[in-house]
């Protein structure tokens, strides 16, 4: 689609969707009953444990109400209506379970004088919407008390805590991470806005809904939505035994233009394709399909529709590196030099990049500059896109062939947006100053993850990129706020790439062990080492957000190992010397 289309609507920041979209006219407790249950909308999913946790007992002392009510939240399906048996008729009436959710571990609940003290190491929480937000450690650790009184002869709470809380078990267990796909400014690529939803037979209710109120604070007033402002479900999405995903929308959505509605659709297409058992949509309103121009029949369309707008969009999935004699294909046999005048300029370059299309490649060399040419034998000579760079970073490309680089000078970080026009410095708040250690840009060019480091420790940041619809070169950065995971405290952060839309590959140390690559959710909720047994203390890493594009590590000495499906590490180019192994984007 052209990119000259104005944006659409930034919902949560900026309002109403843009006229030119519009039609012209128009831990389970054992006392717990349990059974085993498959919940629809989650096929190929472990089978889900229904547990239905009991009232409070009579006589029960106040630990065991305040114990029971704890328990109580941990039912599925979930229902509040146990727990508020716990409470009095004034706190079981303004208690809003909706409020959000908090996830714990590690939960000790005393009597004391005065109360029920209740200790909780809290990983982190769910706002009203799903997005989460993890729990910094100075703040991990919660205390509260809660009082009782006694109605009718027995102990009932008065002080319950706002929102659900959960163990980790319960949420690792009935929780999954989803995506909600929204357009960047140029409305040529969806990216995804992270949220958990629990698992059950509203999942596929919950994303559309969710869909429809727009994206999240983190990219509100940056990505773009289709969906008419009030636009909501009417009832419930229902899914049938064939894979059909039926989505009743209110009228407001009449109101958008033929194109319009092509991209709404897209947007439910990736958002519930999720669901392993979809296969085809058709959105109605009063009962009626809706018509999309030029993929639906009769008022259904496939999942398979909208690859274009993929945020992992890249022309080829090859591996290149660095060789003495420039920059290479890698496979497992051999590495192939470029066939274009690129692959002289990067006989001794410092780093490599390849754009998504693989058509460009940038190579720092060894004077601080930035050049860019070709990858076809048929390439002119390399140009200049960046000269007298104290020391440059590995560059990274995002899918409107915008290089960004970052300069490391005795003042700190300076971050650049480059094109063959020429370069911008770009204000990056938290990272402009700084000692960045490395960084990558996501394909879709949405957003910035990096590594800074503060004297002895580091730590992954990342910024939310904004962008002229009309000149994607033309870019800022939002301020840069930290990754925070529960559990990870690996440190010497150091390799750093995309290996999917929503979670980045770093190379980091854990307390006694080895560097190694661990994958990083870039809201925080989850981090875990790779595995698998490394040949080679790895020093560069590379991945790419695609599911056919294997981890791979470079070590010190020239090797280039990639990960196979069963977490073994094989080497790659023969016995070629390699270094600085990198994707496309």
């Amino acid at each position: 689609m052209s990119r000259a289309l104005p944006a659409l609507a930034r919902r949560g920041a900026v309002g109403a969707l843009i006229a030119v979209l519009t039609a012209a006219c128009v831990s389970i407790p054992s006392s717990s009953e349990v059974r085993q249950v498959e919940a629809v909308g989650v096929q190929h999913e472990p089978e889900l444990i229904t547990n239905v946790p009991p009232g409070p007992a009579r006589g029960a002392t106040r630990e065991e109400v305040v114990s029971g009510f704890f328990a109580a939240m941990l039912g599925y399906p979930q229902t509040p209506a146990t727990a508020r048996q716990f409470l009095t008729s004034q706190a079981a009436a303004s208690w809003d379970p909706g409020q959000g959710l908090v996830v714990y571990d590690n939960q000790e609940i005393t009597e004391r004088q005065g109360g029920v003290s209740v200790r909780t190491h809290t990983l982190g929480s769910l706002n009203a919407r799903g997005s989460w937000s993890s729990t910094k450690p100075s703040t991990s650790t919660a205390q509260a008390m809660m009082r009782l009184r006694r109605v009718g002869g027995e102990w009932r709470i008065i002080s319950p805590p706002a929102g659900t809380l959960v163990d980790s078990d319960y949420f690792d267990l009935y929780f999954r991470p989803f995506s909600l796909y929204f357009f960047e400014p140029t409305l040529s690529v969806l990216t995804p806005d992270p949220i958990y939803l629990l698992l059950g037979e509203g999942t596929a209710t919950s994303l559309v809904s969710d869909l429809l109120l727009g994206p999240s604070r983190d990219l509100a007033g940056v990505a773009a939505t289709a969906a008419p402002p009030d636009t909501e479900v009417d009832v419930a999405v229902s899914i049938s035994a064939s894979g059909q995903v039926d989505v009743p929308l209110s009228p407001t959505v009449l109101e958008l233009s033929p194109e319009g509605l092509r991209l709404l659709a897209a947007q439910l297409t990736w958002t519930l394709r999720q669901l392993p058992e979809v296969e085809a949509i058709s959105p109605t309103v009063d009962g009626n399909r809706l018509d999309v121009p030029g993929v639906s029949v009769n008022g259904v369309f496939s999942v398979d529709e909208f690859t274009g707008y993929d945020p992992s969009f890249a022309a080829q999935l090859a591996l290149f590196a660095l060789s003495r004699d420039g920059l290479v294909t890698v496979t497992e046999e051999e590495a192939t030099v470029l066939p274009g005048p690129i692959a002289a300029a990067a006989r001794r370059a410092r780093y490599a990049a390849v754009d998504p299309s693989a058509s460009l490649a940038a190579v720092v060399d060894r004077k601080g500059r930035v050049l860019v040419g070709g990858t076809a034998a048929s390439a002119e000579e390399p140009a200049a896109w960046f000269k007298g760079g104290d020391s440059l970073l590995r560059p990274s490309w995002d899918v409107h062939e915008v290089l960004w680089l970052i300069e490391v000078t005795s003042g700190g970080a300076k971050v650049y947006a480059a094109t063959a026009d020429g370069r911008r410095r770009v204000p990056a708040p938290g990272l402009d100053g700084e000692q960045v250690e490395a960084f990558a840009v996501s394909r879709d060019g949405v957003r910035l993850a990096a590594v800074v480091r503060n004297g002895k420790s580091s730590r992954l940041v990342t910024s939310v990129i904004d962008r002229a619809a009309r000149d994607p070169s033309a870019v800022s950065l939002s301020a840069a706020h930290d990754v925070i995971s529960p559990g990870f405290t690996a440190t010497n952060l150091t390799g750093l790439a995309w290996v999917s839309p929503t979670a980045v590959m770093v190379l980091a140390r854990e307390e006694g062990g080895d560097q190694q690559p661990f994958e990083v959710t870039i809201d925080g909720s989850r981090a875990s080492a790779v595995g698998g047994f490394l040949p080679v203390e790895p020093v560069s890493v590379a991945a790419g957000p695609n599911v056919d594009a294997p981890v791979v590590i470079g070590g010190a000495n020239g090797e280039i190992y990639v990960q196979t499906p069963e977490l073994q590490w094989d080497r790659f180019g023969g016995s070629t010397p390699l270094r600085a192994p990198v994707y496309p984007g």
